[in-house]
């Protein structure tokens, strides 16, 4: 008799705990992740689709790493915090026309700027370029502010196309800068033209939502920020930036006209402070 009462005991406790573990499972506070120190982040994966001219295609890197494009992710993969895709089209000597009528004719580029969550812009040097082809020995300021009232229109287009494809990624736009200053350093109107499309630029991409200018002139066009840690080196960018040298160390030796490898490491880096202090919209 008293084994029966301690089993039946045993059996109202047992469904009382029951009882009250599923109440405690259905209105109790829900468990909360335990913070461990040194616990790994989870890897972010980003695409970033760059889409302009040979500066995104990155004519003068000899390490053929795509210029820019290879450098800002080494840069996003080298914190720990992202895996990076990059889709590279960039076409040596496109216009700001020729780029448009890529975007509206090409799905598999129109596919990389959908799923995008970066995009990257090198466009308008080839443009300034045909006006001072056109103006050669008349250049006006009249000229180049024509030039550049189209050239923006084209621009804008061009921007307009990317957000109707792609309506929340940020937009990174680059300048462009003048490769002739050291070797012309008094050829004032080239230097008057780029400022006056720099201009135009900024303007035009801070009419757009999340897109963000990026200034490459004041890096590359004096060969200036140039880092040189031994005497050597410091010796060598001396004379390279005297008056009587014909050289631009940021410049590719071979054309005179494209970045070398320290000019797109200069240029992926104003990309990238830009894109830290717009981290927001990317992250």
């Amino acid at each position: 008799m008293r084994k029966l009462r301690w089993l039946l005991d045993l059996l109202v406790v047992a469904a009382a705990a029951g009882l009250a573990f599923g109440a405690w499972s259905l209105w109790g506070p829900a468990a909360q992740p335990l913070a461990i120190k040194g616990q790994v982040k989870a890897v972010q994966p980003l695409q970033l689709t760059a889409v302009g001219d040979s500066l995104t295609h990155g004519v003068g890197d000899d390490s053929n790493n795509g210029g820019y494009v290879g450098l800002i992710k080494n840069d996003l993969e080298s914190t720990g915090n992202y895996s990076v895709t990059t889709s590279n089209f960039g076409v040596t000597g496109d216009t700001s026309s020729q780029i448009q009528k890529r975007v509206d004719k090409q799905p598999k580029l129109q596919a990389a700027v959908k799923k995008a969550n970066i995009i990257t812009v090198t466009v308008g040097g080839n443009d300034l370029m045909h006006v001072l082809q056109k103006h050669l020995l008349s250049l006006s300021d009249k000229d180049v502010a024509t030039g550049s009232a189209q050239f923006q229109k084209r621009l804008s287009k061009l921007l307009k196309t990317f957000r109707q494809l792609n309506p929340t990624a940020p937009i990174y736009v680059f300048g462009i800068y003048n490769p002739f200053y050291v070797y012309f350093p008094k050829l004032t109107a080239m230097t008057t033209s780029v400022k006056t499309w720099n201009a135009g630029t900024q303007q035009t991409v801070n009419q757009f939502k999340q897109a963000y200018y990026v200034d490459i002139d004041s890096v590359l066009t004096k060969g200036t920020n140039t880092q040189a840690t031994d005497k050597k080196t410091k010796a060598s960018l001396a004379a390279a930036m005297s008056d009587d040298s014909n050289s631009n160390p940021l410049i590719f030796t071979e054309d005179h006209f494209h970045p070398n490898n320290a000019g797109y490491a200069l240029m992926t880096s104003q990309l990238w402070q830009k894109m830290q202090q717009t981290k927001q919209t990317w992250e």
